[in-house]
């Protein structure tokens, strides 16, 4: 891993408490990608940016986009939406009109796995990679499971984010940057980011606040910002996108639905009947 931060330095200077929820997932995801190979860099395969395009275009098309999850728990719901297959649920997500997946790539919180990003391959969709990145290594395993984006946390990351940006992109790996607040929005300008995310969760101790878009869009004024975190209905993804955000990225809500190509389809009636 050379050029890259010690993974085990990253995760004990978080400045995060202990018995913190985020602390907890970085502690148990070192010790899994010290057993990981780093694998040879790749040149990426073009510079579509498949990702970035396919929110864009359906803020173009929609007047918003959304990134679907496939999570089946977390550290403070544990086992929320355990034994949910994979690929009805992502087919209902590519069915009511979500833009791109996030799947979950930790296992020991999320239940996540790497393998399902391959398994989601034939949707015909852009994946991110949503893990908690602290080693290069991880950038290969999200390559080599064909995602086209990676979640970087700059909670996590911090002066290291740019670099990380930087190797992403190296293995065709868009990356996108999550923020917490607004004192982390240096890392991102350094890391250029074109996807930035603002999550709305506390990750110290994962309650909800509403984050705001307008010094996002100050910040990256040509940036697609994405909220994160807290989107319970079709509603408050669409307050969230009519608010100045360009995506929204939902999980949880979507898992929990009995009708997730239907939730889907109310956000983007929703944001017709806003836009007529």
């Amino acid at each position: 891993m050379s050029g890259f931060p010690d993974p085990r330095v990253l995760v004990r200077e978080t400045g995060l408490p202990p018995s913190s929820p985020l602390q907890r997932v970085l502690v148990a995801e070192l010790d899994r990608v010290l057993q990981m190979q780093t694998g040879p860099e790749l040149p990426p395969p073009g510079d579509d940016r498949p990702f970035e395009s396919a929110l864009r275009e359906a803020v173009r098309v929609r007047g918003g986009a959304v990134i679907a999850e496939y999570k089946q728990a977390s550290p403070t719901l544990g086992p929320f939406a355990a034994g949910t297959p994979l690929l009805p649920q992502l087919q209902a997500y590519r069915d009511g009109g979500a833009a791109a997946f996030s799947i979950l790539a930790e296992p020991a919180f999320f239940r996540g796995n790497p393998e399902h990003l391959r398994q989601a391959a034939g949707l015909g969709l852009p994946k991110l990679y949503k893990g908690f990145v602290i080693a290069e290594a991880q950038l290969a395993e999200a390559a080599a499971c064909g995602a086209q984006a990676v979640l970087l946390i700059a909670r996590v990351l911090k002066g290291h984010t740019a670099a990380f940006a930087a190797a992403a992109r190296a293995r065709g790996l868009e990356p996108l940057v999550e923020l917490h607040d607004l004192t982390e929005v240096p890392f991102a300008l350094a890391a250029e980011a074109r996807l930035v995310g603002i999550n709305a969760r506390d990750l110290s101790t994962f309650t909800l606040g509403e984050p705001s878009a307008a010094p996002l869009r100050r910040a990256f004024p040509d940036a697609v910002l994405i909220r994160e975190s807290g989107l319970a209905t079709p509603g408050d993804a669409v307050a969230s996108l009519r608010a100045g955000f360009d995506a929204v990225l939902m999980g949880e809500a979507l898992m929990r639905s009995p009708d997730p190509e239907d939730f889907l389809a109310r956000i983007l009636a929703g944001l017709a009947r806003a836009a007529s």
